[in-house]
């Protein structure tokens, strides 16, 4: 029956770790494709990718803009002569050796302005093949044209959705710089950042087309006029169906080392500062559009900070991909899964270890993979690992303490239950051979008459009246709080004061005396009755110290009691008669005032070089519960 029911038991346990396993695979599947965690997932993602991407080391990027400073001392852009340009790019590139590699001016171009600046920035690029000028796209949507400067936050959004959505939003055209610099500079779209479903940048597109011609971004026609000035080819990352791609920041808005336009222009910063750089020039006044970035979640970027951001990534190949939500759904419902039935077969400190190994080779794995161009959510993994183990904590101490209950109420049918007590705790078992010294009460009881009664009766009647004999026995001494120490055959043996400490201990070992000689009297009647027999008791009490402990070997021990208190407790009971309870005349002197005694002399008991003054019990005083009355029990005359 038992062999079956551990089957059984395996057999559910497999069951609930096999169903258990699926449905969390469901589950971390559905939660990745739902998107429901997106959010506070890129941030969690951004804070570690971010941080193994940063680059501390100066960049060639050069940031010159047109800030406060330069609009105090020069007016606003939009009011400037083009003459002004031309006049930085000259103070750039008047020395060819300080000249930097690639200009870019993230500024408007479109339209004739006033013909002598025209002219003059005309000539100028006319003179230096490193200029790129950046050019937003006119989006329009249902008959609503805007373009990049102006409403830049409706043109963002509008370049992801002209790209997956064509039908509703097309790009209709770009604000090219005015007709006469088209021949001698590079152009690249500007307005090309790609929110995240959060609202932050991480995606930036490649290249649009607009009437059939193919256009590359302001950062991606960079990059391709830098990679030329050196001599050495390019490669652009692999592009998502919108020619999107993503990319890692390297910098912080505080990283790039920033310089006024009014300063560069004067003269102020040398253009040796330049030397073998790339130049992006670009507004940064008060007003200016800003992007929430993953690199810096508590202040926005502005534009020419994001456009150098992406420069970097594709000069550093930190540009990638997001993996496919089919993938990860797939995966991390498998990882999930899997997870969940290695460690549910392992507990406490192990399962803690093969959790933090899992996630640290999952996180590295996902950082290398970050690193190749690879954009892997990681709060999934996390958040799975991390719940797993905690369920899988919660079912095995759930498992474990029934288990433990469960052999514990196996050893109580063996070992009292205070000795369980003792042995079993803080959750380990403590078996350690040794003892302690403690003034204790013993009890000795034995059935008289047992080789008859062997004789007399078939062995299946001899252990119907042993087992009753010995649960009277064993109910007496629980009632009393004592500790049934060991069946010896007929005989019992319990001891008071141990393991735990008792109050009164030594009148609870007199009282249970009682109780089990008034018990016998029911269980003598009944005996008479059913088999014919007479079932009778001898019982011996005394009381002093002894050591208490596990007493044997490594191997085989048993907790118990060892002394002359001991030995001489069984002799007691050894010449007591039929019915009859002797004490001695130390629990005589202790309790004397609560019971009524007759003394039977001097003994010589066995083992023993002198006598015993031994005294037979005649009766108890017990306080009553409820009403603090004392009552006499079993009081005879004598």
């Amino acid at each position: 029956m038992n062999i079956k029911w551990k089957k059984w038991r395996q057999i559910l346990w497999w069951l609930y770790v096999i169903i258990t396993a699926g449905y969390l695979s469901i589950f971390a599947g559905t939660l990745v494709l739902s998107g429901t965690l997106d959010s506070v997932d890129n941030a969690v993602s951004d804070t570690i990718y971010q941080w193994i991407n940063y680059n501390r080391n100066e960049s060639i990027i050069k940031l010159v803009m047109i800030d406060d400073y330069t609009v105090e001392k020069l007016g606003k852009y939009e009011s400037w002569s083009r003459s002004k340009t031309a006049e930085f790019i000259e103070a750039l590139n008047g020395v060819p050796k300080d000249a930097p590699n690639v200009i870019g001016l993230d500024l408007l171009y479109y339209g004739e302005r006033d013909s002598r600046g025209d002219t003059m920035l005309e000539e100028v690029c006319k003179k230096y093949d490193n200029i790129c000028i950046g050019t937003p796209a006119i989006v329009q949507e249902k008959d609503h044209i805007t373009h990049g400067h102006e409403t830049a936050a409706g043109t963002v959004e509008a370049m992801d959705d002209v790209l997956e959505i064509t039908d509703h939003i097309t790009v209709s055209d770009v604000l090219l710089p005015y007709q006469a610099l088209l021949p001698y500079t590079i152009t690249g779209v500007t307005n090309i950042a790609k929110y995240s479903i959060d609202g932050y940048v991480r995606n930036a597109i490649a290249n649009i087309t607009v009437n059939g011609e193919e256009m590359d971004s302001f950062p991606v026609a960079i990059y391709k006029m830098y990679r030329d000035s050196i001599g050495e080819s390019y490669s652009l990352p692999k592009l998502d169906v919108d020619h999107s791609f993503g990319f890692n920041y390297s910098k912080k808005s505080t990283d790039y080392v920033v310089y006024s336009f009014y300063d560069v222009l004067t003269g102020e910063v040398p253009a040796s500062t330049f030397r073998n750089s790339i130049v992006l020039v670009g507004d940064y006044i008060k007003g200016e559009k800003t992007y929430k970035v993953p690199n810096q979640r508590k202040i926005e970027m502005v534009e020419i900070e994001v456009q150098a951001n992406i420069l970097e990534a594709l000069m550093t190949q930190k540009t990638g991909q997001n993996v496919s939500k089919k993938f990860l759904s797939v995966y991390y419902g498998l990882f999930a899964g899997a997870f969940f039935v290695i460690i549910s077969f392992s507990g406490g400190l192990r399962t803690i270890i093969k959790a933090f190994l899992l996630l640290a080779f999952q996180m590295a794995g996902c950082c290398v993979l970050n690193k190749l161009g690879y954009y892997v959510p990681l709060l999934i993994p996390i958040i799975f690992v991390i719940g797993i183990t905690i369920l899988n904590l919660i079912a095995n101490y759930i498992r474990t303490r029934r288990e433990k209950a469960a052999l514990e109420g196996v050893f109580r049918k063996y070992v009292d239950k205070q000795i369980v007590n003792e042995i079993v705790k803080e959750g380990g078992i403590e078996a350690k051979i040794g003892g302690v010294r403690k003034d204790i009460a013993v009890l000795f009881v034995d059935l008289r008459g047992f080789t008859t009664l062997s004789e007399s009766l078939e062995p299946e009647q001899v252990v119907d009246i042993l087992n009753h004999y010995l649960s009277l026995v064993a109910d007496a001494v629980a009632k009393n709080e004592g500790t049934l120490d060991k069946f010896i055959g007929d005989a019992a043996m319990a001891v008071f004061n141990s393991p735990a400490d008792l109050e009164d201990y030594i009148f609870r070992a007199v009282c249970t005396a009682w109780d089990i000689r008034d018990s016998a009297n029911k269980l003598d009647e009944k005996y008479k009755e059913k088999y014919d027999q007479s079932v009778t008791f001898g019982i011996g009490v005394h009381c002093g110290e002894a050591v208490i402990g596990n007493i044997g070997c490594a191997s085989r021990m048993d907790y118990t009691a060892i002394g002359d208190v001991v030995n001489t407790a069984s002799r007691l009971e050894g010449i007591a008669g039929s019915g009859q309870i002797l004490i001695s005349s130390e629990v005589r002197e202790r309790v004397k005032d609560r019971i009524s005694t007759v003394s039977t002399g001097e003994v010589s008991l066995k083992g023993k070089k002198e006598t015993v003054s031994v005294y037979e019990l005649e009766g108890i005083f017990r306080e009553e519960k409820e009403t603090g009355r004392k009552t006499i029990f079993g009081w005879r005359s004598v």
